[in-house]
């Protein structure tokens, strides 16, 4: 899995042009531009059958002006699945709910942590699976 660390590094730093987030069919799809050394390149960053996605902002809220834009200040495979996500609830309806985050990305200060069996790069798919 180094290789796909490394083609994610290339990311970083990277302005996020498009968005996706498709709940009816499971995938977090990225338009990426890179800048590096004067060289501008574009990348697609597609999370596959995904399982949980965690946002958190801990930024304040402000209008967006014209010219502002998403970047991509770091994305990160987390192998090893140490950090989980539980569901803190007086109901036990939600008390089976909990996930095991193997993708963390920061967008400048926010935090987006997603669990995936899968992640596709440049149309370079790697399958990572899900937690047991």
């Amino acid at each position: 899995m180094d290789k796909l660390q490394d083609y994610l590094n290339r990311l970083w730093s990277g302005i996020i042009e498009k968005q996706v987030i498709d709940l009816f069919n499971h995938f977090i799809l990225f338009e990426i531009k890179v800048i590096d050394k004067g060289a501008t390149t574009f990348h697609q960053l597609k999370f596959n059958n995904v399982k949980a996605l965690y946002y958190l902002n801990d930024q304040p809220p402000y209008e967006p002006e014209e010219d502002d834009y998403l970047e991509l200040t770091s994305i990160t495979f987390e192998k090893e699945r140490t950090k989980e996500i539980k569901v803190s609830s007086t109901s036990k309806e939600y008390s089976h709910l909990t996930s095991k985050p193997n993708f963390l990305l920061e967008i400048w200060g926010r935090e987006l942590l997603i669990e995936t069996s899968s992640v596709e790069i440049n149309g370079n798919l790697f399958e990572v699976g899900f937690s047991t």
